[in-house]
């Protein structure tokens, strides 16, 4: 749906080019993620392994004066994880300040690091360039640890382990495949080009509304908002059930906090929408959640190895949908980080990408709730989703 995640913040004055460098540099050095690369030939996939990561330097390049396009086009062309170095990072120099930027494949990124690491290299360049000494974030933890424990776990599992059963479960109930739109989206390919739209959901006042119905209704968030999602979509289509998958971290410990990564598993949501209200929506919503919570630390992908065999199983099929929520008060955030990013005027940017699918990423921030929609590039799905974001809008404000 969107394979780079890019983010860009803005620093006062003229680069630091050198000092700049060296943040940058030892941002690359301290985070193992970025020190293998895979290849694939006939088939084979074989991991290569930077065996001195030290030795990594990236030099700064100069472009020259810059339009937009060719900014984009310079961004988007980041190379992909099938060669060492599918990460850039840039800057741009307006004349009395630039703005920082990095687009990282998202095999190296999940979203609940971003803030972090804009403010860890910020720091280290700042430091430098105020003659202290580098500031040395900890990375106490180690990616391709994180990995080849998760293999070796996985690896275990078996069709009749509980948490692969449940899996196969909630497939079956969705005919064999993950949940998918009832949207009308047009003809759409399993490789589609994505289309993505932004919208404000509540301002900052109303947003804050909305937590308190939240917290009096004995859920967080994500149970609001899942709620809010499927009522949206009983009133347009008279739906009785409300399918989705909602991605949340795999990382278990603090540490795991520290490193760079894709740590993200799915949890399937499924609820019942007869009669409900909203209060008995967030309450299922948020119970469907923690029940299933385990279910993501076994990845989907692997449920589908284990089921290759399995007749009742549709390993392939578009149309799939996806609710994401962050809120950014709450951690991994901190509310050091969170005042950094918005001193700097953090941003983060998605690229268009394939999606076979419907996305909708909703972030909680000071500023309000918003979502970005990312759906295949047809006018039916265009149409569809704009009716669909307003109808969830007012049913986030009908709560508020």
């Amino acid at each position: 749906m969107a394979r780079l995640m890019i983010f860009t913040w803005q620093e006062p004055g003229v680069c630091d080019m050198r000092t700049m460098t060296h943040a940058i540099n030892a941002h690359v050095r301290a985070h193992d993620v970025y020190h293998s690369w895979f290849e694939e030939c006939d088939g084979v996939i074989t991991r290569r392994v930077v065996a001195n990561p030290a030795s990594l330097t990236l030099a700064a390049v100069p472009l020259g004066m810059t339009t937009a396009s060719d900014w984009q086009a310079h961004v988007t062309s980041t190379p992909s994880p099938f060669a060492w170095g599918c990460f850039r990072f840039g800057v741009v120099q307006h004349a009395g300040s630039f703005t920082c930027f990095a687009s990282i494949d998202h095999v190296c990124l999940d979203g609940s690091l971003i803030a972090m690491l804009c403010d860890h290299m910020q720091r280290e360049y700042r430091a430098v360039l105020d003659g202290a000494a580098p500031s040395r974030a900890l990375i106490r933890a180690s990616y391709l640890d994180y990995c080849a424990a998760q293999r070796q776990r996985t690896a275990a599992l078996t069709l009749s382990d509980p948490v692969v059963a449940a899996w196969l479960d909630v497939l079956h109930a969705n005919g064999g495949r993950l949940p998918r739109s009832p949207l009308p989206l047009g003809e759409v390919p399993v490789r589609s080009l994505a289309e993505h739209v932004h919208v404000e959901l509540l301002d900052a006042a109303a947003a804050d509304r909305f937590d308190a119905v939240c917290v009096a209704t004995g859920v967080r968030g994500i149970g609001g908002v899942l709620a809010c999602a499927a009522l949206a979509e009983h009133a347009l289509l008279g739906t009785h059930r409300y399918d989705v998958i909602t991605p949340t971290t795999t990382r278990k410990t603090a540490d795991h906090f520290t490193m760079s990564g894709w740590c993200v598993g799915v949890v399937p949501i499924s609820l019942d929408l007869t009669g409900a209200s909203f209060h008995d929506l967030a309450l299922a919503a948020q119970r469907c959640f923690d029940e299933r919570r385990p279910l993501a630390d076994v990845p989907i992908e692997r449920v589908f190895e284990l089921a290759r065999d399995v007749p009742t199983i549709d390993h392939g099929g578009a149309g799939g949908v996806m609710v994401s929520y962050m809120d950014t008060s709450l951690p991994p955030f901190t509310p050091q980080i969170g005042r950094t990013w918005d001193a700097v005027e953090g941003r983060v940017f998605i690229n268009a990408g394939l999606a076979g699918q419907v996305a909708l990423w909703v972030v909680r921030t000071p500023r309000g709730l918003h979502v970005t929609a990312a759906y295949p590039a047809t006018n039916t799905a265009r149409a569809a989703i704009a009716t669909y974001l307003e109808t969830f809008r007012n049913a986030c404000r009908s709560v508020a």
